[in-house]
């Protein structure tokens, strides 16, 4: 482990971010914690809509003022929200 860094946690927390890129497979739940497949269950089988309608109310709290791990926790969200907006656009609309 490298002394810049620091913990697993945030280190895995830079990679992500500085690659634009996420170890939590929203689809499938490989790689995420309890509390992002809580947040994923919350959301899986929504429409489309409504899925980006919660994506664009966390974009517009970028640039608040809050702790780091609020920050961190809304990234992660995002994230989740774009790979069930993907899953969600690429699904027949007959199975909608």
């Amino acid at each position: 482990m490298c002394q810049e860094l620091g913990d697993e946690e945030t280190m895995t927390a830079y990679i992500e971010d500085s690659g634009s890129t996420s170890l939590c497979m929203a689809t499938t739940g490989a790689g995420c914690n309890p509390r992002e497949k809580s947040y994923i269950d919350k959301f899986k089988g929504d429409h489309v809509r409504d899925i980006t309608a919660q994506y664009d109310r966390l974009e517009k709290m970028k640039g608040q003022s809050m702790k780091a791990d609020l920050i961190s926790w809304i990234i992660k969200r995002k994230k989740i929200l774009k790979q069930l907006i993907v899953a969600a656009e690429d699904v027949p609309n007959d199975e909608l």
